[in-house]
């Protein structure tokens, strides 16, 4: 009879043996995956940046904590709804009639009547541009003017027929008109914020100035460049007695004056820096003091990338839509209040991120209205201004 005894030992090394084969395998693919990962990175490191990024040293962004103008508060965080259309009111104006004019992202700009008591009614479409209007005022002769970041310099009128007043300046296009104030002569001025002609990570890793101001005189139908190399020209508004016009450089957090009048006509200054994030539009109030929103608080992984350009080279190499999330705003809502001399007088929160991603402020009837822009919260609101 034959021995049918098996060998324990033997036994257990037939046993073994797959288990060690399984671990080799996931050595060789762990092995692999990493060698993959590593030649991608080499790759991605190797090929060239789109730009070539200037080194800047931003100024510490100042303290919500310290005692000062920009100290922490709850003043915009008992904001009220006053309409959810526009989803996003980048801009806010009102008519003679003291009715809200605020543009959408997808084109349409609304109207919002009030009733006796000063009650917002249900909105109603009052144009479409087919593009993105931004900055809104109304002129002298009740037409609205758009700053539309698609179409250029726009006039609406009543009936909501559009004209296109300018889409060209010294012979090439107007790559990205955003916002605007209009003088007592009829004169816009208004921002191109860069020949990128959109909203793009790649600018801002690469630390140069793309933007404008510009200036229409309805007299003559010409546009002009008052101011070029600025960094993401955003939100602009006339003095009080329109001796000189600011415009928000967004990516350098601050305010730049450029002299109408007097003896520094036709040369500009900074009128306000380190503001405490990226600064937006700008608007003036009956007092003559200047209302900015601010997008977002300072990134401080954007401070860190400015000091340092290879950073910067290779963080512009990312696919814009993965970026997105990295860069979109703090849920910390914020607006500044400065005098007309640059003095940063108060500043408005929203700690509790219910109200954030502010374009624009607009101070009106006891009231400031919040505009906000795709990526912040939804809506027009405001917050009496009673402190």
């Amino acid at each position: 009879m034959p021995n049918t005894t098996v060998n324990p030992d033997k036994a257990s090394k037939g046993l073994n043996h797959p288990k060690r084969s399984v671990s080799k395998k996931i050595r060789r693919w762990g092995l692999s995956l990493l060698a993959v990962l590593l030649l991608g990175v080499l790759v991605f490191l190797l090929v060239p940046s789109p730009v070539v990024p200037a080194k800047w040293i931003a100024p510490a962004a100042p303290s919500f904590q310290e005692a000062g103008p920009w100290k922490q508060n709850n003043k915009l965080s008992s904001a009220e709804l006053v309409t959810d259309a526009p989803h996003f009111p980048e801009f806010i104006t009102f008519d003679k009639e003291g009715q809200l004019y605020a543009g959408d992202s997808d084109g349409k700009i609304y109207k919002v009547p009030f009733d006796a008591v000063g009650n917002p009614q249900q909105a109603q479409v009052f144009a479409d541009t087919k593009g993105t209007p931004n900055g809104l005022k109304f002129d002298t002769s009740g037409n609205l003017i758009v700053t539309d970041i698609q179409r250029g310099l726009l006039s609406i009128d009543s009936s909501g027929n559009i004209e296109v007043l300018a889409d060209h300046v010294n012979g090439g296009p107007i790559y990205l008109a955003n916002e605007l104030d209009i003088a007592q002569d009829g004169s816009i001025y208004f921002s191109d914020t860069s020949t990128y002609g959109r909203v793009m990570f790649k600018e801002m890793a690469e630390n140069k100035p793309h933007g404008r101001l510009l200036k229409y005189d309805p007299k003559t139908n010409q546009t002009t460049v008052l101011l070029d190399n600025l960094y993401f020209a955003n939100g602009v508004a006339l003095s009080a007695d329109e001796d000189f016009v600011l415009v928000a450089e967004s990516y350098h957090y601050q305010l730049t004056r450029y002299w109408l009048k007097g003896p520094k006509k036709g040369t500009s200054d900074i009128f306000a820096d380190n503001i405490a994030g990226f600064p937006d539009n700008i608007t003036r109030d009956e007092q003559g003091q200047f209302w900015v929103g601010i997008f977002t608080t300072r990134l401080a992984f954007v401070d860190q990338m400015h000091s340092n350009p290879w950073l910067a080279g290779n963080m512009a190499k990312i696919p814009q839509a993965l970026l997105n999330g990295a860069s979109a705003p703090v849920k910390h809502g914020l607006v500044a209040e400065y005098s007309p001399q640059g003095e940063l007088m108060d500043s408005w929160h929203d700690p509790n991120g219910s109200l954030y991603g502010i374009t624009t402020a607009v101070s009106h009837h006891e009231y400031l209205y919040i505009g906000t822009a795709p990526g912040g919260s939804q809506g027009v609101h405001r917050v009496p201004l009673t402190k």
